[in-house]
């Protein structure tokens, strides 16, 4: 019985460590994510959550949120292994002054933008992945 609960120690060490090296090892992504707060898309509350369920469904990422209005822009979530939607009031003229200026976006290895099209077309950052939903 003695060899028996040595085998097992010693596999339970071996399997335990190379769990804790591979969790230790693995790269986790950051994504930073801006939802534009413009009036336009207020009716689109219902895409704007299911394109950050689509996102949200990403392995070994986290995540920080942004909502972007004219003139400010606020972060409603810092780095955090899902998105929570808060449903803010979107009610402001388009503008994305100033989203490159969190922390969280230039540690970010990819940064998403949700808008819709047409909008804000002069003020839309370089280097960031777009995604535009329509009504």
């Amino acid at each position: 019985m003695k060899p028996l609960a040595i085998w097992l120690a010693i596999v339970a060490i071996v399997f335990g460590g190379y769990a804790a090296a591979t969790t230790l090892l693995r790269q986790t992504d950051q994504v930073f994510v801006v939802v534009d707060a413009s009036l336009s898309m207020q009716p689109l509350n219902n895409k704007i959550i299911m394109e950050l369920d689509s996102i949200d469904d990403r392995d070994d990422a986290e995540f920080a949120l942004a909502i972007a209005r004219r003139n400010t822009a606020e972060l409603t979530q810092s780095w955090q292994p899902d998105l929570r939607w808060t449903n803010p009031q979107l009610f402001a003229p388009c503008s994305f002054d100033g989203i490159d200026a969190f922390p969280e976006a230039s540690a970010a290895d990819e940064r998403i933008l949700i808008t819709t099209p047409g909008r804000c077309d002069a003020g839309r950052p370089i280097g960031w992945t777009i995604v535009e939903l329509t009504p």
